[in-house]
């Protein structure tokens, strides 16, 4: 019995000596370090990212692209060896033909936006009227315009 006693207190001992550091209360830490550094806390506001004129490398050297190199935008009116246009400004970039829906794939702008024009919508006041892999007829008034489509890629079905 006295063994049990014994094991007892031990373990009651222990057990006070290990939960004894999380009773106490921390001390309080000090603001700032003596050598005149501000504390980590104040160093960095995450909320406020500071002026834009620190950015300046981010903007030159992008860095979610491969290159680090900021895209060029092609000029306006430039356009590569053959390239079929529409209306003689807007590149092609596709023709899609789904079951009854058709569409051609044409890029406005100097930029990467590619539009979508369906068959029977206007565009500059055109009206697309027909699209195929061979080609693409739009009216105006009367007058027609057919613009045949090249690289096609022909396919055995």
């Amino acid at each position: 019995m006295k063994a049990r006693q014994v094991l007892l207190a031990a373990c009651l001992l222990l057990a006070g000596i290990a939960i004894a550091p999380w009773l106490r209360t921390p001390a309080a830490a000090p603001d700032s370090v003596q050598t005149g550094a501000a504390s980590p806390l104040r160093q960095f506001e995450l909320n406020d990212p500071g002026p834009l004129d620190g950015y300046g490398q981010a903007i030159q050297r992008p860095v979610f692209v491969a290159s680090r190199r900021p895209a060029v935008a092609p000029a306006a009116n430039s356009s590569r060896s053959g390239e079929v246009l529409l209306l003689e400004r807007y590149p092609v970039v596709g023709v899609v033909i789904a079951g009854p829906q058709r569409l051609v794939l044409i890029r406005k702008a100097a930029g990467d936006t590619v539009s979508r024009i369906k068959q029977g919508a206007e565009l500059d006041g055109w009206t697309l009227t027909e699209v195929s892999r061979e080609r693409l007829v739009l009216e105006k008034d009367g007058n027609r315009k057919q613009v045949s489509l090249q690289n096609n890629a022909s396919t055995t079905d």
